[in-house]
Protein backbone atom coordinates (compact mmCIF):
# COMPACT_ATOMS: atom_id res chain seq x y z
CA UNK A 1 0.00 0.00 0.00
CA UNK A 2 1.70 3.17 -1.31
CA UNK A 3 1.29 6.97 0.60
CA UNK A 4 -1.83 7.71 -2.23
CA UNK A 5 -3.69 4.86 -1.00
CA UNK A 6 -3.18 5.93 2.85
CA UNK A 7 -4.11 9.75 2.04
CA UNK A 8 -6.96 8.43 0.48
CA UNK A 9 -7.92 6.48 3.41
CA UNK A 10 -7.27 9.28 5.50
CA UNK A 11 -9.76 11.75 3.60
CA UNK A 12 -12.19 8.88 3.94
CA UNK A 13 -11.79 8.63 7.76
CA UNK A 14 -12.32 12.13 8.42
CA UNK A 15 -15.66 12.28 6.21
CA UNK A 16 -17.08 9.10 7.91
CA UNK A 17 -16.35 11.17 11.15
CA UNK A 18 -18.37 14.14 9.64
CA UNK A 19 -21.15 12.01 9.40
CA UNK A 20 -20.83 10.66 12.55
CA UNK A 21 -20.60 14.24 14.40
CA UNK A 22 -23.68 14.76 12.53
CA UNK A 23 -25.60 11.93 13.64
CA UNK A 24 -24.78 13.04 17.21
CA UNK A 25 -26.04 16.71 16.65
CA UNK A 26 -28.94 15.88 15.41
CA UNK A 27 -29.61 13.48 17.92
CA UNK A 28 -28.96 15.69 20.55
CA UNK A 29 -30.82 18.78 19.09
CA UNK A 30 -34.05 16.00 18.48
CA UNK A 31 -36.91 17.02 21.52
CA UNK A 32 -36.81 14.01 22.38
CA UNK A 33 -33.48 12.49 23.14
CA UNK A 34 -32.92 8.50 22.83
CA UNK A 35 -30.15 8.18 24.93
CA UNK A 36 -29.00 4.77 24.03
CA UNK A 37 -29.22 5.95 20.27
CA UNK A 38 -27.14 9.06 21.75
CA UNK A 39 -24.73 6.33 23.09
CA UNK A 40 -24.59 4.29 20.13
CA UNK A 41 -23.99 7.46 17.89
CA UNK A 42 -21.05 8.74 20.66
CA UNK A 43 -19.39 5.49 20.33
CA UNK A 44 -19.22 5.13 16.88
CA UNK A 45 -17.95 8.70 16.62
CA UNK A 46 -15.62 7.75 18.96
CA UNK A 47 -14.06 4.56 16.80
CA UNK A 48 -14.08 6.63 13.52
CA UNK A 49 -11.72 9.20 15.24
CA UNK A 50 -9.70 6.01 16.44
CA UNK A 51 -9.51 4.93 13.22
CA UNK A 52 -8.43 8.22 11.49
CA UNK A 53 -5.72 8.69 14.43
CA UNK A 54 -4.46 5.41 13.62
CA UNK A 55 -4.45 6.35 9.70
CA UNK A 56 -2.48 10.05 10.29
CA UNK A 57 0.31 8.07 12.28
CA UNK A 58 0.92 5.46 9.03
CA UNK A 59 0.59 8.71 6.68
CA UNK A 60 3.00 10.89 8.71
CA UNK A 61 5.29 8.02 8.67
CA UNK A 62 4.91 7.45 5.15
CA UNK A 63 5.70 11.36 4.33
CA UNK A 64 8.91 10.89 6.46
CA UNK A 65 10.33 7.84 4.21
CA UNK A 66 9.99 10.22 1.32
CA UNK A 67 11.66 12.80 2.81
CA UNK A 68 14.49 10.68 3.21
CA UNK A 69 14.41 9.07 0.13
CA UNK A 70 14.28 12.42 -2.08
CA UNK A 71 17.24 13.73 0.54
CA UNK A 72 19.41 10.81 -0.12
CA UNK A 73 18.67 10.47 -3.90
CA UNK A 74 21.71 10.35 -6.23
CA UNK A 75 22.32 10.66 -9.58
CA UNK A 76 23.73 7.31 -11.19
CA UNK A 77 25.74 9.23 -13.95
CA UNK A 78 29.06 10.55 -12.51
CA UNK A 79 28.98 14.24 -13.26
CA UNK A 80 30.01 17.25 -11.55
CA UNK A 81 27.49 18.95 -9.85
CA UNK A 82 25.71 21.67 -11.08
CA UNK A 83 25.98 25.02 -8.88
CA UNK A 84 23.76 26.05 -6.70
CA UNK A 85 20.21 27.88 -7.80
CA UNK A 86 18.40 29.58 -4.98
CA UNK A 87 14.84 28.65 -4.79
CA UNK A 88 12.37 31.35 -5.25
CA UNK A 89 10.25 31.95 -1.94
CA UNK A 90 7.07 33.50 -0.93
CA UNK A 91 7.54 36.94 0.67
CA UNK A 92 6.77 36.42 4.65
CA UNK A 93 2.93 37.65 5.15
CA UNK A 94 4.32 39.35 8.40
CA UNK A 95 6.48 41.61 5.90
CA UNK A 96 3.78 42.62 3.81
CA UNK A 97 4.84 46.25 3.52
CA UNK A 98 7.86 46.76 5.70
CA UNK A 99 9.17 48.95 2.62
CA UNK A 100 6.56 51.53 3.42
CA UNK A 101 8.09 51.14 7.05
CA UNK A 102 11.84 51.24 5.59
CA UNK A 103 10.67 54.63 3.86
CA UNK A 104 9.33 55.89 6.43
CA UNK A 105 12.36 55.90 8.87
CA UNK A 106 14.61 56.61 6.28
CA UNK A 107 12.41 59.52 5.55
CA UNK A 108 12.28 60.38 9.22
CA UNK A 109 16.03 60.13 9.89
CA UNK A 110 16.23 62.46 7.01
CA UNK A 111 14.13 65.49 7.97
CA UNK A 112 12.10 64.30 5.15
CA UNK A 113 15.20 64.30 2.46
CA UNK A 114 13.79 62.46 -0.08
CA UNK A 115 17.45 62.07 -1.80
CA UNK A 116 19.59 61.41 1.39
CA UNK A 117 17.39 58.68 2.44
CA UNK A 118 17.14 56.90 -0.60
CA UNK A 119 20.99 57.42 0.27
CA UNK A 120 20.77 55.64 3.76
CA UNK A 121 18.70 52.97 2.01
CA UNK A 122 21.60 52.30 -0.62
CA UNK A 123 23.89 52.02 2.08
CA UNK A 124 22.19 49.76 4.35
CA UNK A 125 21.68 47.24 1.30
CA UNK A 126 17.99 48.20 0.56
CA UNK A 127 18.80 49.12 -2.78
CA UNK A 128 15.41 48.24 -4.56
CA UNK A 129 13.71 50.12 -2.00
CA UNK A 130 16.52 53.15 -2.75
CA UNK A 131 15.65 52.84 -5.85
CA UNK A 132 11.39 53.37 -5.79
CA UNK A 133 11.81 56.33 -3.16
CA UNK A 134 14.33 58.20 -5.59
CA UNK A 135 11.40 57.87 -8.07
CA UNK A 136 8.75 59.62 -5.70
CA UNK A 137 7.21 62.66 -5.39
CA UNK A 138 8.08 65.53 -3.36
CA UNK A 139 5.47 67.28 -2.46
CA UNK A 140 4.28 70.27 0.35
CA UNK A 141 5.79 69.48 3.68
CA UNK A 142 6.61 65.58 2.51
CA UNK A 143 6.69 62.72 0.05
CA UNK A 144 4.23 61.07 -1.87
CA UNK A 145 5.25 57.17 -1.80
CA UNK A 146 5.11 55.45 -4.88
CA UNK A 147 1.71 53.71 -5.68
CA UNK A 148 3.02 50.05 -5.68
CA UNK A 149 4.09 50.43 -2.23
CA UNK A 150 0.89 52.84 -1.38
CA UNK A 151 -1.07 49.57 -2.08
CA UNK A 152 0.21 47.65 0.23
CA UNK A 153 -0.30 49.95 2.88
CA UNK A 154 -4.05 50.34 1.71
CA UNK A 155 -4.20 46.69 1.28
CA UNK A 156 -2.65 46.14 5.13
CA UNK A 157 -5.77 48.75 5.84
CA UNK A 158 -8.25 46.62 4.38
CA UNK A 159 -9.00 43.85 7.50
CA UNK A 160 -8.74 46.72 10.11
CA UNK A 161 -11.33 48.66 8.49
CA UNK A 162 -14.53 46.62 8.47
CA UNK A 163 -16.69 48.68 5.81
CA UNK A 164 -13.48 47.62 3.09
CA UNK A 165 -13.31 44.01 4.84
CA UNK A 166 -16.76 43.22 4.45
CA UNK A 167 -16.96 43.82 0.51
CA UNK A 168 -16.54 47.16 -0.26
CA UNK A 169 -16.26 48.00 -3.98
CA UNK A 170 -12.67 49.92 -4.03
CA UNK A 171 -11.79 51.64 -7.01
CA UNK A 172 -9.67 54.37 -7.92
CA UNK A 173 -10.03 58.47 -7.98
CA UNK A 174 -6.96 59.82 -9.51
CA UNK A 175 -8.65 63.14 -10.09
CA UNK A 176 -9.58 63.74 -6.55
CA UNK A 177 -13.59 63.66 -7.52
CA UNK A 178 -16.07 61.29 -9.34
CA UNK A 179 -19.83 61.72 -9.83
CA UNK A 180 -21.89 58.31 -10.91
CA UNK A 181 -24.92 57.94 -12.60
CA UNK A 182 -27.40 55.75 -10.25
CA UNK A 183 -31.83 54.89 -11.37
CA UNK A 184 -33.47 56.21 -8.77
CA UNK A 185 -36.70 54.94 -9.29
CA UNK A 186 -37.22 51.94 -11.37
CA UNK A 187 -38.70 51.34 -15.13
CA UNK A 188 -41.94 49.59 -15.11
CA UNK A 189 -43.99 47.29 -16.95
CA UNK A 190 -47.82 46.34 -17.45
CA UNK A 191 -49.92 44.16 -18.97
CA UNK A 192 -52.42 45.26 -21.60
CA UNK A 193 -55.01 44.24 -24.78
CA UNK A 194 -53.79 43.10 -27.72
CA UNK A 195 -52.84 46.20 -29.99
CA UNK A 196 -53.30 49.07 -26.98
CA UNK A 197 -50.86 51.46 -27.04
CA UNK A 198 -48.10 50.30 -24.81
CA UNK A 199 -47.67 52.68 -21.05
CA UNK A 200 -44.73 54.76 -21.36
CA UNK A 201 -41.92 53.64 -18.64
CA UNK A 202 -40.01 56.88 -16.89
CA UNK A 203 -37.37 55.33 -15.10
CA UNK A 204 -35.64 58.54 -13.06
CA UNK A 205 -31.82 59.46 -12.36
CA UNK A 206 -30.01 60.80 -10.08
CA UNK A 207 -25.80 61.10 -8.88
CA UNK A 208 -23.70 59.35 -6.43
CA UNK A 209 -20.33 61.73 -6.09
CA UNK A 210 -17.16 60.84 -4.19
CA UNK A 211 -14.89 63.65 -3.61
CA UNK A 212 -11.19 63.54 -1.62
CA UNK A 213 -11.61 63.26 2.61
CA UNK A 214 -8.25 63.74 4.01
CA UNK A 215 -7.21 61.43 6.67
CA UNK A 216 -4.03 62.38 8.67
CA UNK A 217 -2.43 60.03 11.23
CA UNK A 218 0.12 61.88 13.28
CA UNK A 219 2.71 59.12 15.56
CA UNK A 220 5.38 60.28 18.02
CA UNK A 221 8.49 57.55 17.83
CA UNK A 222 11.13 57.83 19.86
CA UNK A 223 14.01 58.96 19.02
CA UNK A 224 16.26 56.17 20.33
CA UNK A 225 14.01 53.55 18.16
CA UNK A 226 14.52 55.58 15.27
CA UNK A 227 18.46 55.66 15.54
CA UNK A 228 18.64 52.14 14.46
CA UNK A 229 17.73 50.29 11.26
CA UNK A 230 16.48 46.65 11.21
CA UNK A 231 13.19 44.96 9.88
CA UNK A 232 12.06 45.05 13.52
CA UNK A 233 11.78 49.03 13.53
CA UNK A 234 10.65 49.35 9.78
CA UNK A 235 7.86 46.75 10.93
CA UNK A 236 7.18 48.77 14.20
CA UNK A 237 7.35 52.31 11.45
CA UNK A 238 4.36 50.77 9.35
CA UNK A 239 2.62 49.01 12.11
CA UNK A 240 2.28 52.75 13.97
CA UNK A 241 1.42 54.16 10.51
CA UNK A 242 -1.21 51.47 10.06
CA UNK A 243 -3.02 51.14 13.32
CA UNK A 244 -3.68 54.89 13.66
CA UNK A 245 -5.17 54.96 10.64
CA UNK A 246 -7.08 52.25 10.25
CA UNK A 247 -9.11 52.98 13.38
CA UNK A 248 -10.00 56.79 12.19
CA UNK A 249 -10.94 55.04 8.98
CA UNK A 250 -13.23 52.03 10.53
CA UNK A 251 -14.66 55.31 12.29
CA UNK A 252 -14.96 57.40 9.47
CA UNK A 253 -16.53 54.76 7.17
CA UNK A 254 -19.31 53.91 10.04
CA UNK A 255 -20.65 56.74 11.52
CA UNK A 256 -18.82 59.97 10.42
CA UNK A 257 -21.76 62.76 9.30
CA UNK A 258 -20.21 63.99 6.44
CA UNK A 259 -20.29 67.21 7.15
CA UNK A 260 -17.20 69.70 6.20
CA UNK A 261 -13.98 67.73 5.40
CA UNK A 262 -15.66 64.33 6.66
CA UNK A 263 -16.61 61.16 4.94
CA UNK A 264 -19.93 60.57 5.36
CA UNK A 265 -20.62 57.47 7.09
CA UNK A 266 -23.23 54.26 7.13
CA UNK A 267 -25.04 55.22 9.52
CA UNK A 268 -25.85 59.01 8.07
CA UNK A 269 -26.48 57.05 4.73
CA UNK A 270 -28.83 54.90 5.99
CA UNK A 271 -32.74 55.64 5.10
CA UNK A 272 -34.86 56.89 8.37
CA UNK A 273 -37.07 53.58 8.16
CA UNK A 274 -33.92 51.00 7.67
CA UNK A 275 -32.55 52.59 11.09
CA UNK A 276 -34.42 51.00 14.36
CA UNK A 277 -34.09 53.20 17.22
CA UNK A 278 -33.82 52.27 20.59
CA UNK A 279 -34.29 47.97 20.62
CA UNK A 280 -34.68 47.71 24.70
CA UNK A 281 -34.00 44.41 27.07
CA UNK A 282 -33.09 40.67 26.01
CA UNK A 283 -36.28 39.32 25.41
CA UNK A 284 -35.59 36.71 22.61
CA UNK A 285 -37.94 36.99 20.81
CA UNK A 286 -37.86 40.89 20.51
CA UNK A 287 -34.21 40.77 19.73
CA UNK A 288 -34.89 37.88 17.06
CA UNK A 289 -37.38 39.92 15.42
CA UNK A 290 -35.56 43.17 15.66
CA UNK A 291 -32.64 41.46 13.77
CA UNK A 292 -35.08 40.20 11.44
CA UNK A 293 -36.47 43.45 10.67
CA UNK A 294 -33.41 45.06 9.75
CA UNK A 295 -32.53 41.99 7.52
CA UNK A 296 -35.52 42.27 5.69
CA UNK A 297 -35.16 45.84 5.08
CA UNK A 298 -32.71 45.36 2.88
CA UNK A 299 -34.15 42.42 0.94
CA UNK A 300 -37.38 44.00 0.51
CA UNK A 301 -36.09 46.70 -1.20
CA UNK A 302 -34.29 44.40 -4.56
CA UNK A 303 -31.06 44.86 -3.54
CA UNK A 304 -28.88 42.41 -5.15
CA UNK A 305 -27.32 40.60 -1.85
CA UNK A 306 -24.04 40.11 -3.72
CA UNK A 307 -21.73 40.37 -0.54
CA UNK A 308 -24.04 41.42 2.49
CA UNK A 309 -22.78 40.83 5.71
CA UNK A 310 -22.86 42.57 9.36
CA UNK A 311 -21.11 44.74 11.39
CA UNK A 312 -20.79 45.37 15.35
CA UNK A 313 -18.81 45.63 18.73
CA UNK A 314 -17.83 42.40 19.58
CA UNK A 315 -19.55 42.67 22.84
CA UNK A 316 -22.80 42.78 21.05
CA UNK A 317 -21.82 40.11 19.30
CA UNK A 318 -21.16 38.09 22.31
CA UNK A 319 -24.80 39.56 23.61
CA UNK A 320 -26.32 38.09 20.74
CA UNK A 321 -24.20 34.45 20.71
CA UNK A 322 -25.60 34.14 24.54
CA UNK A 323 -29.18 34.61 24.34
CA UNK A 324 -31.13 31.50 24.47
CA UNK A 325 -34.80 30.47 23.93
CA UNK A 326 -37.09 29.01 27.69
CA UNK A 327 -36.13 25.44 26.44
CA UNK A 328 -32.35 26.71 26.57
CA UNK A 329 -31.34 26.16 22.80
CA UNK A 330 -29.28 29.37 21.64
CA UNK A 331 -31.03 31.91 19.42
CA UNK A 332 -28.58 32.13 16.66
CA UNK A 333 -26.34 29.26 16.98
CA UNK A 334 -24.61 30.41 14.12
CA UNK A 335 -22.50 33.01 15.90
CA UNK A 336 -20.15 30.99 17.49
CA UNK A 337 -20.33 27.94 15.27
CA UNK A 338 -19.41 29.87 12.04
CA UNK A 339 -19.37 33.59 12.66
CA UNK A 340 -22.17 34.06 10.88
CA UNK A 341 -25.73 35.65 12.04
CA UNK A 342 -28.66 34.58 9.64
CA UNK A 343 -25.73 33.24 7.06
CA UNK A 344 -24.36 36.34 6.52
CA UNK A 345 -20.47 37.14 8.08
CA UNK A 346 -20.22 39.66 11.27
CA UNK A 347 -17.53 41.53 11.16
CA UNK A 348 -16.55 43.90 14.60
CA UNK A 349 -15.08 46.62 15.71
CA UNK A 350 -14.40 48.75 18.86
CA UNK A 351 -15.60 52.00 16.93
CA UNK A 352 -18.63 51.30 17.31
CA UNK A 353 -19.87 53.07 20.10
CA UNK A 354 -21.62 51.74 23.26
CA UNK A 355 -22.53 54.28 25.51
CA UNK A 356 -24.90 55.83 23.28
CA UNK A 357 -28.59 56.92 24.16
CA UNK A 358 -30.30 58.70 26.97
CA UNK A 359 -29.17 55.65 29.10
CA UNK A 360 -25.13 55.97 28.08
CA UNK A 361 -26.19 51.80 27.58
CA UNK A 362 -26.66 51.88 23.42
CA UNK A 363 -24.54 50.19 20.81
CA UNK A 364 -25.43 49.91 16.87
CA UNK A 365 -25.52 47.17 15.17
CA UNK A 366 -25.13 47.28 10.96
CA UNK A 367 -26.26 45.20 8.01
CA UNK A 368 -25.63 46.24 4.12
CA UNK A 369 -24.85 44.51 0.82
CA UNK A 370 -21.67 45.99 0.85
CA UNK A 371 -21.06 45.20 -3.30
CA UNK A 372 -23.13 48.65 -2.94
CA UNK A 373 -20.66 50.49 -0.89
CA UNK A 374 -18.37 52.21 -2.87
CA UNK A 375 -15.02 53.60 -1.75
CA UNK A 376 -12.77 55.58 -3.92
CA UNK A 377 -9.49 55.82 -2.99
CA UNK A 378 -6.41 57.98 -4.07
CA UNK A 379 -3.96 55.13 -4.13
CA UNK A 380 -0.78 57.08 -2.44
CA UNK A 381 -0.09 57.89 0.75
CA UNK A 382 1.87 61.03 1.45
CA UNK A 383 4.97 61.24 4.89
CA UNK A 384 5.99 63.94 6.58
CA UNK A 385 8.04 64.28 10.00
CA UNK A 386 9.39 66.83 12.04
CA UNK A 387 11.49 66.80 15.57
CA UNK A 388 11.10 69.99 16.07
CA UNK A 389 6.57 70.42 16.49
CA UNK A 390 4.67 69.95 19.24
CA UNK A 391 1.34 68.11 19.38
CA UNK A 392 -1.98 67.78 21.77
CA UNK A 393 -2.09 64.13 23.01
CA UNK A 394 -5.30 62.85 23.91
CA UNK A 395 -5.42 63.98 27.45
CA UNK A 396 -5.32 67.66 25.61
CA UNK A 397 -1.93 67.95 26.91
CA UNK A 398 0.66 69.91 24.46
CA UNK A 399 3.65 68.01 23.69
CA UNK A 400 7.27 68.92 22.74
CA UNK A 401 8.59 66.34 20.25
CA UNK A 402 12.02 68.39 20.79
CA UNK A 403 11.77 68.14 24.53
CA UNK A 404 11.24 64.95 24.54
CA UNK A 405 13.01 63.18 21.96
CA UNK A 406 10.67 62.00 19.46
CA UNK A 407 9.67 62.74 16.08
CA UNK A 408 6.58 63.39 14.97
CA UNK A 409 5.57 61.13 11.94
CA UNK A 410 2.37 62.40 9.83
CA UNK A 411 0.83 59.94 6.91
CA UNK A 412 -1.86 61.38 4.72
CA UNK A 413 -4.41 59.40 2.87
CA UNK A 414 -6.85 60.20 0.65
CA UNK A 415 -10.42 58.86 0.06
CA UNK A 416 -14.44 58.83 0.31
CA UNK A 417 -17.18 56.61 0.72
CA UNK A 418 -20.83 56.48 -0.85
CA UNK A 419 -23.69 53.74 -1.72
CA UNK A 420 -24.92 53.38 -5.00
CA UNK A 421 -28.33 52.87 -2.93
CA UNK A 422 -29.15 54.00 0.26
CA UNK A 423 -31.94 51.31 0.33
CA UNK A 424 -28.40 48.37 0.71
CA UNK A 425 -27.95 50.05 4.91
CA UNK A 426 -29.89 49.05 7.72
CA UNK A 427 -29.31 48.67 11.21
CA UNK A 428 -30.78 49.66 15.13
CA UNK A 429 -29.25 50.92 18.48
CA UNK A 430 -29.87 48.44 20.82
CA UNK A 431 -30.26 49.34 24.82
CA UNK A 432 -28.27 46.91 26.89
CA UNK A 433 -26.68 44.68 24.10
CA UNK A 434 -23.54 44.36 25.80
CA UNK A 435 -21.75 41.82 27.89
Amino acid sequence: MDINDLRRMLKASADDMEVKAKAIEDLEAAEDTDDQALAAAVAAFEAAESEFKSLQVKVTRAESVERAKAATATSEIDTPPAAPVAVATPKDPVHEGIEVGFMAHALINARGDRDRAAARLEQEGHSAISAALSGATESAGGVTLPRPQAQQVIGLLRPRVTVRASGARIHDMPAGELRNARQATPASAAYGAENAAIVESEPTFDKVEEKFRKLTSLVPIGNSLLRHSSASIAILVRDSIILEMGLKNDLAFLRFDGTGNLPKGLRQWALADHWQAAVAGNDPAVVEAAIRRIKSKVEDANVAMAAPGWIMRASAKNFLASLRWPNGFKVFPSIDDSGTLHGYPIRTTSQIPDNLGAGGDETEIYFADFAEIMIGDAMQISFGSSTEAAFVNQAGDTVSAFQNDLTLMRAIAEHDMAPMHDEAIAGLNGVGWSL
